[in-house]
């Protein structure tokens, strides 16, 4: 769907995480401009540490306060045996520093998860780490931004028109 999408747009490479439903989701879209997927692990999403694979009441319960904070000032949060925000976000801006002088006025794909797309729009937008929350993402949205003069401008956000 997100390939049908982008038919018309001239892509010039596809990254994706490393993980399978980010590399099955990114390969039509590649095999439709005949490119490879380039693996990244600069876009896995958070490392969860002791929370990955708890549910929200799960975390709630066995990390109240932790829990509290990160539903209200998630860039403070560091997750026991995990990633902060300020990691991944590190992580994002170095990848999109390089991703940008590797290809200069070119348009790339990329293909990410919940909390690294909340992330890399936060730094688009030039929002603390704390805003996530306030930026919506659905399940394979699209997003657009594009850089100007060394400085990012969002043109679509949380785009799921593909998928009606």
């Amino acid at each position: 769907m997100i390939a049908a999408r982008l038919t018309g747009v001239k892509i010039a490479a596809v990254y994706s995480s490393p993980l399978p439903r980010a590399l099955e989701t990114a390969a039509p879209l590649a095999a439709g401009h005949q490119l490879p997927v380039e693996p990244s692990a600069d876009l896995l999403d958070i490392d969860f540490g002791a929370w990955e694979g708890l549910s929200r009441d799960e975390a709630r319960t066995k990390f109240p306060d932790q829990y509290d904070q990160w539903m209200k000032a998630p860039g403070r949060v560091r997750f026991p045996g995990g990633e902060s925000i300020r990691q991944v976000r590190n992580r994002i801006e170095n990848m999109l520093r390089e991703l940008s002088e590797d290809h200069l006025g070119e348009t790339i794909a990329l293909f990410s998860h919940r909390i690294t797309c909340h992330v890399t729009l936060c730094h688009v937008l030039g929002l603390a780490n704390d805003a996530i929350w306030r930026i919506r993402q659905d399940v394979a949205c699209v997003n657009e931004f594009k850089e100007r003069d060394g400085r990012f401008v969002l043109t679509l956000l949380n785009s799921t028109a593909h998928l009606k």
